[in-house]
């Protein structure tokens, strides 16, 4: 791995151990948490299938879009990254094609060493799948209220400072670094409704295991009322527990 994939004291956070780095390979692939992989100028979300320890060996989940698996197998300089919960980051430089018993993967060579980095204001929990959590995003005309309109995009992660959302290809114009939106609202299951201003902090394209492109969108919560951070506070609590109760079950 580079020094440059590292900044100031994220240095200290960087694991060399072989025997933490399988754990916490092993640790994604029993949460079945989601990877971002980057080569170039493409972006795509990849998951740990398994370890092989005996043979030094990682397999990952590969797309279904050939053209895309092409580039990356071709790829000498791919990086992968979950900044959800705990941060990690690690580079390959060579991903080859293998086949498992129920179909194909990517295969890389095990980690020399990794970064794994968790600060409370870092770290995001993932939001279900199955029945996503909407936020609905207000857009105003003051010259032409007939224009207003409500932008949908889904939850994908959640912390105390912000939600992550995936948003359509191609990106509504609206969507630039530092815009602001008001009343924003996002019911969070078993909590209750919030009205938050939120603020575009990144854009990233990804693509989706169904080889769809999108964006992924971070938004940062924007002084948010009592109210609200404590709505924020039960919901992420309760995203904790049931990730403690489904781990204790594996």
């Amino acid at each position: 791995m580079e020094d440059a994939t590292h900044v100031n004291d994220e240095e200290q956070f960087i694991v060399q151990n072989q025997k933490q780095i399988i754990q916490v390979l092993n640790e994604l692939a029993k949460q079945h948490e989601m990877l971002k992989v980057s080569f170039g100028h493409d972006t795509c979300l990849t998951n740990v299938i398994s370890v092989d320890v005996h043979n030094h060996w990682v397999y990952l989940d590969i797309g279904i879009d050939d053209a895309f698996n092409d580039r990356l197998l071709a790829s000498h300089h791919v990086v992968f990254t979950k900044d959800d919960g705990v941060r990690l980051k690690w580079t390959s430089a060579q991903l080859t094609l293998a086949t498992l018993k129920d179909g194909k993967a990517i295969k890389i060579a095990l980690p020399q060493k990794l970064m794994r980095l968790q600060r409370r204001e870092f770290f995001r929990l993932t939001t279900p799948i199955v029945n996503p959590v909407p936020c609905i995003i207000p857009v105003t005309d003051a010259e032409n209220p007939d224009a207003d309109r409500m932008l949908e995009l889904i939850l994908v992660d959640v912390s105390l400072g912000g939600v992550g959302v995936i948003a359509p290809n191609p990106l509504d114009e609206l969507f630039v670094i530092g815009a602001s939106f008001d009343r924003c609202k996002i019911n969070f299951p078993e909590v209750g409704e919030t009205s938050l201003t939120l603020q575009v902090r990144n854009i990233s394209p990804v693509t989706m295991k169904d080889g769809a492109a999108k964006y992924r969108i971070g938004l940062k919560f924007i002084s948010p009322s009592r109210g609200n951070e404590g709505l924020i506070n039960r919901y992420t609590f309760n995203l904790e527990r049931q990730a403690m109760a489904l781990a204790s079950k594996m």
